[in-house]
């Protein structure tokens, strides 16, 4: 009885019949048995011919030909960095391994569940165990997309008519502005003997089986088909699919000749606010690229001393100490990623923060002026001079924590084991030559709950032209970031969160009609989506959050509520005013002592005259308790509240909790008590 098969999986223009249901027996056995011939067919890689030399020449090859894709993949979409990627067809994982020693994510899909397990144990056997395996079902009942599709040495085991249909199937999951690589014979030089041989061996199991008894085989083992595909065919099935065949290489390798169809799916069109002309984000004309990179320098404390050259050869130090507001271009681009790593890095007034590479500390200026206790880590001395000149520049106004200026060797930050509440990195990152080992720094001298922030480039930074004049000139390290390699890293070294900031740096302008139509869930969002992706290719703003929990307390506004019972103590006096109240805190937040300099909860009222105009806003506080301490989640205090006496008249008082330089609570939305107080002379 046939598998039901799920709804999504037609939808998606898949045949139920060659993609989902269970796979031969003779043919699991056989892969079972014969995983790297059934994908090779050559005898070396034979269960009874593999030797050493034979299974690493067998993983060498994808590793080959995954290099030669990706070199390929530069000219049909220059600076092409995927996220997400998908092998059809996995086998025992020859190309899913190298595809994952890539940046990005990779699903591996093979419809023989003996080939997914041996995939399994070859992958955590290379060092390789971030690959999700799937099944067609499973692959084909979701709706994900992928950046990259590779179906390579598949087609030809399938008959034309199911493969096109596969290669339908898989394009719809190939997400806009993606590639997918297939490959397909398209013709035969074997005589009309042997092809009519091979299709009675492929139809009549009877027959092969005598074959293969002939040839000392086992009488089950399968024929390993080669199909031929229509060539006008497959383009055309892509072309139905509105792909741009942009690049396609040809081979000839004995009787069989074969395509490589590179298949481009191009972003939507964007068009600006001002003109009707639609701007194309998609590949731009390919034109030769050196591809051999700059070194990285030779080793850690080479790194170090050009990291120092860079800033001592630095004459006026003045356009670095004006950053973010040095060359106008720059600063918009400065601003909005600050914003975007200070957002999430959610940061309060005196945690102890950690900035890595903090160069010329302007961000860090910004972080002690926020009221945060700063310490600015950098390996070059010089920087950390800069920095200092900075603070005596421009100091923070107002009573602020004192910065720290903290030399780095590049391996250990001298600091305590969870000593840091925050740490930020900005631009930073990716110059570090031992990115796992600052990793294993960061998780280490975090607080529980504590939050590592970055704002970093993209997965194809090192191959930008900047880069490659730093690393050039100044012998600088220029590292892609690979979110996913970082976050294996990071789990490892205590971190038990990852979250990316989905935002568009540069705004994306509209009339006022595409405005209106965007709130309205029209077409001008997929243009809006559009232009964020661009962006997002070559930003990565993200936040590991340190395994534990921070405790809430008052000096943010998250979780700060109370309930206030109070009375005004008869009679007012001439010389002082005095209120008797019960405070609860209803919040989730733990008060700080009302001596704290921020954060601090104590009583206070606002004066108003008796038609309710304000005349004075910060009448008077009090502390809570006596002395001052904590006030936890639930807990009620008794206190009082003494104010100054006014002249007669008839006032009104309204009684409300403060967290000091953070907020008052009915500004939070709590209840404040108001009371009419009728003063008397003498």
């Amino acid at each position: 009885m046939e598998r039901p098969i799920p709804a999504a999986v037609r939808a998606y223009g898949a045949d139920p019949g060659d993609l989902v249901t269970d796979p031969d027996p003779r043919w699991e056995a056989f892969a079972a048995r014969e995983p790297y011939f059934a994908v090779l067919t050559a005898p070396r890689f034979l269960r009874a011919n593999l030797t050493p030399d034979h299974e690493r020449e067998f993983f060498a090859s994808g590793e080959a030909l995954v290099a030669w894709m990706f070199r390929l993949l530069d000219h049909v979409s220059p600076n092409f960095s995927p996220m997400s990627m998908l092998e059809y067809g996995c086998g025992p994982g020859r190309l899913a391994i190298p595809l994952a020693r890539r940046p990005g994510s990779v699903t591996a899909v093979d419809r023989s569940p003996a080939m997914l397990s041996i995939a399994r144990a070859e992958a955590a056997k290379r060092g390789a165990g971030d690959i999700e395996f799937r099944s067609p079902a499973e692959l084909f009942a979701g709706a994900r997309r992928f950046d990259f599709i590779c179906c390579v040495h598949v087609l030809q085991r399938m008959p034309p008519d199911a493969g096109l249909r596969l290669v339908r199937g898989l394009m719809r999951r190939l997400a806009r502005g993606g590639i997918a690589v297939f490959h397909a014979p398209f013709r035969t030089s074997a005589s009309a003997p042997l092809r009519a041989s091979r299709w009675c061996r492929d139809h009549l199991p009877l027959v092969n089986g005598v074959v293969n008894t002939l040839r000392g085989l086992p009488f089950a083992d399968p024929l390993i088909p080669g199909h031929v595909y229509d060539l006008d065919r497959l383009l055309g099935v892509l072309d139905e699919e509105s792909a741009e065949s942009a690049h396609v290489v040809y081979e000839h390798s004995g009787e069989l000749s074969s395509v490589t169809v590179f298949a481009y799916l191009p972003l939507p069109s964007i068009e600006t606010a001002t003109s009707s002309t639609p701007i194309t984000v998609g590949p731009e004309p390919v034109e030769e690229r050196n591809h051999e990179r700059e070194p990285v320098a030779a080793s850690l404390d080479d790194a170090n001393r050009a990291a120092e050259q860079y800033f001592a050869s630095l004459t006026d130090w003045n356009d670095h100490l004006a950053k973010p507001f040095g060359p106008v271009g720059d600063t918009p681009r400065l601003l909005a990623d600050a914003a975007a790593l200070l957002h999430g890095a959610r940061l309060v007034p005196g945690a102890i923060v950690l900035e890595f590479g903090a160069g010329t500390g302007w961000l860090s200026r910004w972080m002690t002026q926020l009221g945060c206790e700063v310490i600015l880590l950098d390996v070059s001395e010089t920087a950390l001079r800069m920095a200092r000149e900075l603070y005596d520049r421009h100091p923070p106004i107002g009573d602020r924590p004192a910065p720290r200026f903290l030399r780095f060797d590049g391996r250990r930050i001298d600091l305590p084991d969870a000593s840091v509440d925050r740490i930020v990195t900005f631009d930073a990152f990716h110059h570090a030559p031992n990115p796992d080992a600052v990793l294993r720094e960061f998780g280490r001298i975090l607080k529980p709950g504590g939050i590592a922030a970055f704002a970093e480039p993209g997965a194809r930074h090192s191959d930008s032209p900047m880069s490659q004049f730093e690393m050039r000139t100044h012998h600088v390290v220029e590292n892609d970031v690979d979110v996913h390699a970082i976050w294996r890293t990071a789990r490892a070294c205590g971190f038990s969160t990852l979250k990316l900031a989905l935002f568009h740096g540069p705004p994306f302008y509209v009339t006022l009609r595409e405005y209106e139509d965007f709130l309205a869930g029209g077409e001008t969002i997929d243009r809006w989506r559009t232009s964020a992706r661009v962006f997002l290719r070559n930003a990565r703003h993200f936040f590991l959050g340190r395994e534990g929990e921070e405790p809430l307390d008052s000096r943010t506004t998250e979780g700060l509520a109370c309930a206030i019972d109070a009375t005004l103590r008869p009679p007012p006096t001439a010389t002082r005013w005095i209120v008797d109240a019960t405070v609860t805190n209803v919040g989730t937040a733990r008060w700080l002592p009302g001596d704290a300099r921020v954060g601090g909860v104590r009583i206070g009222a606002h004066l108003f005259d008796a038609e309710g105009r304000l005349l004075v806003f910060d009448f008077g506080t009090a502390p809570l308790t006596s002395p001052p301490r904590e006030v936890l989640p639930g807990e009620s205090i008794a206190c009082a509240l003494p104010l100054p006496a006014q002249p007669a008249g008839r006032y009104r008082l309204e009684i409300d909790c403060v967290a000091s330089r953070v907020a008052w609570f009915a500004q939070l939305g709590s209840r404040v008590v108001s009371m009419d107080v009728d003063a008397q002379s003498g």
